[in-house]
């Protein structure tokens, strides 16, 4: 009797099984046909036109809101490399990150780099119908980032006493592999900022900004490229080991509910441990930006530039 309850109980449950597995299988997956019907396909354009090159419909590590700088130049020689992790709803992202700075001309001029060589994701049906992703990247599941490239100037050394101020030209190389998928725009960008960093009566405490230009090229059959505003304010603090940094900081496109005005919210923390950084990262995304994101890893410093 048993063996007879068990076997009806196996059947059932394999039965069970296959139905929600089936279920899963179609809920999940996307034909030819139902990509054409969602984004009313005309049966000629590629469909790279139809993917969406806007912040708020990518990766979160497409089209990042570049940092908030403090008008100094970094003259120190480093790398790094932190773990970042993104959550929002129906799009989960674990990427390694890597950084390097470089002075060129102490105290005038360097330059840094950021790139993201490789992250993992896992999204939702609906985000992948909301990003318009075509069915041959619809099951994608890891892919590179895009490289950063940023070139800092000082400028009017003389006013140091009063106001730091540096200028930023940042150029972001369409060197990522996961545009089908909606993970990065595959495009050239560029931007440039004005930064600035204002003591506050002489204490550890900076008040800093900047303002500046992003674009960056777009699919799209009315417009190949997008121009945005630059802007961001917050604090900084730097004594002893420590540096804490809290900003907020987006740009601005001027495409009309298209999802290109990014807004974040960021907390930075570093503790430098002899050659060592240590750093804890938080960002918050208020708007176009979905993702709440936490940053650790380390830098080691090789030197610092000296003059001659």
């Amino acid at each position: 009797m048993t063996s007879i309850i068990t076997s009806v109980f196996l059947k059932k449950f394999l039965i069970f099984f296959v139905i929600i597995s089936f279920s899963s299988y179609t809920a999940y997956t996307q034909t030819l046909s139902q990509w054409s019907q969602l984004v009313n396909w005309d049966g000629v354009s590629h469909w790279s036109r139809y993917i969406r090159t806007f912040p708020a419909y990518q990766g979160p590590n497409a089209l990042p809101v570049p940092t908030v700088g403090n008008g100094s130049i970094d003259s120190s020689f480093f790398i790094g490399v932190t773990g970042n992790f993104h959550f929002s709803k129906g799009d989960n992202t674990q990427n390694l990150r890597l950084y390097a700075n470089y002075c060129v001309v102490k105290d005038i001029i360097s330059m840094d780099i950021f790139w993201v060589p490789t992250e993992y994701y896992s999204t939702s049906h609906e985000i992948k119908e909301e990003r318009r992703i075509y069915p041959q990247f619809y099951n994608d599941k890891q892919g590179e980032g895009e490289l950063h490239l940023n070139t800092n100037f000082q400028l009017l050394k003389k006013w140091r006493k009063y106001i730091h101020l540096a200028l930023r030209i940042g150029y972001r190389f369409p060197s990522g592999s996961g545009f089908g998928a909606a993970r990065d725009v595959d495009a050239p960008g560029y931007y440039f900022d004005l930064s600035f960093g204002k003591p506050i009566n002489h204490t550890s405490l900076t008040w800093t900004g900047m303002l500046g230009f992003y674009s960056w090229q777009i699919e799209s059959d009315k417009n190949n490229q997008d121009d945005a505003l630059l802007l961001g304010m917050g604090l900084e603090w730097n004594k002893n080991s420590w540096k804490i940094k809290s900003n907020i900081a987006g740009y601005w496109g001027y495409l009309k509910d298209s999802g290109d005005k990014p807004v974040v919210c960021r907390f930075n923390l570093e503790k430098k441990i002899k050659h060592f950084g240590v750093l804890l990262n938080f960002q918050q995304g208020l708007h176009d930006f979905r993702y709440s994101t936490v940053e650790a890893g380390v830098k080691y410093e090789i030197g610092k530039k000296v003059k001659h």
